[in-house]
């Protein structure tokens, strides 16, 4: 019997999931199996090895998103620019056109629509938990809970995977750009009391 590597497995499967990502991102999740194949150079009977259905497929995809966010966020928030930072990077994701074909089939696909509600708690404890360490360091506002902070900011993320979609011509750069003084402003720590509020006063140019 032929023994399984596993790092070359799991190597393997990722190779496959990315390929399928961007079949999906491309045709949306209608994608066919055979483009997929062929996307990732291999047969169909390779990549059933690996996964046996195309629910199985998206299934990994989700959770592939979820841990490559993981591993983004999972880091001490050492600098008030960091979780902002962090927070904005995630702005690149999968692609708009995956997203938005996502809503669109889990208005008429039940089991999509479940996972996709589960992806999004999964990603919201995600941040929520990122925002409350930063909170603890008293480097993030805490004035709002990080449940309620993490919900607006993934609505955020969200709505900018649009941007490019209403106007082409918006730079990427520029657009990330924005999209991080937006979040370091929400995130960004307030004044405690009313001298500090002058204090600031005080210090801008006359």
């Amino acid at each position: 019997m032929r023994t399984v590597n596993p790092d070359q497995h799991e190597k393997k499967r990722r190779e496959l999931l990315r390929a399928a990502l961007r079949r999906f991102a491309a045709e949306g999740v209608q994608a066919s199996i055979a483009s997929i194949c062929a996307e990732a150079g291999v047969s169909p009977g390779h990549l059933y090895h690996y996964f046996p259905s195309k629910e199985a497929i998206l299934e990994g995809i989700f959770q592939l998103v979820l841990d490559e966010a993981t591993a983004h966020l999972s880091g001490d928030v050492q600098d008030a620019r960091d979780l902002p930072a962090l927070v904005a990077d995630l702005y690149g994701g999968k692609g708009p056109s995956l997203l938005f074909d996502l809503l669109a089939e889990s208005q008429r696909n039940a089991a999509i629509a479940d996972r996709l509600r589960r992806h999004s708690a999964e990603m919201k404890q995600l941040l929520a938990s990122a925002i409350a360490r930063g909170q603890a360091a008293g480097l993030v506002d805490d004035t709002l809970p990080a449940a309620a902070l993490a919900t607006m900011l993934l609505a955020v993320l969200d709505g900018s995977k649009a941007i490019r979609l209403r106007d082409p011509a918006v730079d990427g750069g520029h657009a990330r750009e924005m999209l991080l003084a937006l979040v370091s402003r929400v995130l960004g720590k307030r004044p405690t009391s009313p001298t500090a509020s002058s204090a600031a006063a005080d210090d801008r140019p006359r």
